[in-house]
């Protein structure tokens, strides 16, 4: 672990080392504004420093397994898997601008033995504007899905639902590659981008592109309706990070569910593709927040029936409503096409509820057909996430959620009992930026 922490400080010492160097030939200003920034006069350099700790705590509760059928998802878990302490992230982050040239250095330092430096980094790139918006070249996230592109500072509930990289992309939330975007006339904005299916320290094999596009029909203050569209396309290889689609049901340490893999099918061939359609719509009035998304994507030789090939369909979707009983208002970033959380009206904070319904399902599952690899009727999986917010100041937060979650894989054979697995999770976390 010491290791990896020397590795990262060497990665961004550099860039660290240029801004010092250029503001050491310059009058600086010093001041802290959500995090420390130095600016020199000029305003031709400037260089912040930024961090967040989630530190989180569950307790499970897994299914007590049926007789009636063999045990899967947490009819398997051992006694007290799960449970406890868990740092959730640990990142420090590095922003800075030369002249026209902004980057951005992030790593997570809450990571195992198997992922550490350059595993553990989050984003790292360098952009300049371009025309109305921005061209950014580096690691970063593509753009796809209201809820994936919002900040982890500032997502509603502990964890994203299935339509993002906690299901139909798993495992590939940051990318290395291209992108451009740029927001139009005030309330229409675009993202397009062009990646390899990996993090800095794998080999760049596989390629994902595509492209999202963000419109506000209302845009007055305390009162925005957004719809958005996004379409990708991944297409993996061996060497690169895999196109397939697993929804973790019951938080972070709870039980992942296998819709489907790319190129799992005996016989396929080294590349292969999953092709995905979102949609998102969102309406905040007021201290009421309500957003939706849907995703269907279509994975490329999942499977084998009577000797071929075959591809299978996953749909997901998820809808959720958030409350500020303080009065607050949830605010909106143009420039990410995403929610964010306000500034606490009251000396004791602002308190936000929430709930959220995730449903994910493979179309194509049955006995014969089997993407899932589960030999049964079905592969769905559906999640009931409860949640309170407390935001005693801006950069704190202590978050509980309740997950009631259903993972369901049917029969086995007429006759034979329909299979599921009700896990219920309670977790906690303690949250801190700057």
């Amino acid at each position: 672990m010491q290791r990896n922490i020397k590795n990262t400080i060497s990665g961004g010492s550099f860039l660290l080392l240029v801004c010092a160097g250029a503001l050491s030939c310059h009058a600086a200003d010093f001041s802290y504004k959500n995090g420390f920034r130095i600016k020199a006069e000029n305003g031709n350099f400037e260089l912040g420093l930024n961090g967040r700790a989630h530190f989180d705590v569950h307790s499970l509760y897994p299914d007590p397994i049926n007789s009636a059928y063999p045990a899967f998802g947490s009819q398997l878990l051992s006694a007290g898997h799960g449970d406890g302490f868990n740092w959730r992230r640990t990142y420090a982050t590095l922003t800075g601008r030369i002249y026209g040239l902004n980057f951005k250095f992030e790593d997570d330092f809450a990571i195992n033995a198997t992922t550490g430096f350059p595993h553990s980094l989050r984003e790292a790139w360098v952009a300049a504007k371009l025309g109305e918006g921005q061209l950014t070249i580096g690691q970063f996230k593509p753009y796809r899905g209201l809820e994936e592109i919002t900040s982890s500072n500032e997502i509603t509930f502990m964890e994203r639902p299935s339509t993002s990289a906690t299901g139909m992309y798993s495992g590939r939330q940051f990318l290395t590659g291209i992108g451009y975007r740029a927001l139009l006339k005030n309330n229409l904005g675009f993202g397009i981008y062009a990646m390899s299916l990996a993090h800095f320290g794998l080999p760049l094999e596989g390629v994902s592109y595509g492209g999202r596009t963000v419109w506000l029909p209302i845009d007055r203050e305390n009162h925005i309706l957004h719809l958005g569209l996004s379409i990708s396309r991944d297409t993996a290889n061996k060497d690169s990070l895999a196109a397939r689609i697993v929804d973790v049901y019951g938080g972070r340490q709870g039980v992942g569910q296998s819709l489907g893999a790319a190129g799992a099918g005996f016989g396929a061939p080294g590349s292969n593709s999953q092709s995905t359609f979102a949609a998102e719509a969102a309406y905040a009035i007021g201290s009421l927040t309500l957003q939706s998304e849907y995703a269907i994507a279509l994975l490329d030789r999942t499977h084998q029936a009577n000797g071929n090939s075959r591809d299978s369909t996953i749909q997901a979707f998820y809808t959720q409503a958030s409350w500020f009983v303080t009065g607050e208002s949830a605010t909106y970033r143009k420039d990410r096409g995403a929610f964010g959380k306000p500034q606490p009206q009251h000396k004791w904070g602002a308190i936000e509820i929430a709930g959220r319904y995730d449903f994910a399902e493979n179309f194509t599952q049955n006995i014969i057909e089997d993407p899932c690899k589960t030999g049964t009727s079905k592969c769905q999986v559906q999640i009931i996430t409860l949640g309170v917010n407390w935001y005693p100041f801006q950069n704190m937060r202590f978050m509980l959620n309740y997950y009631l979650t259903e993972a369901m894989i049917g029969h086995a054979g007429l006759g034979t009992p329909a299979r599921t697995d009700h896990l219920s999770v309670l977790s906690v976390r303690t949250q801190i930026s700057f």
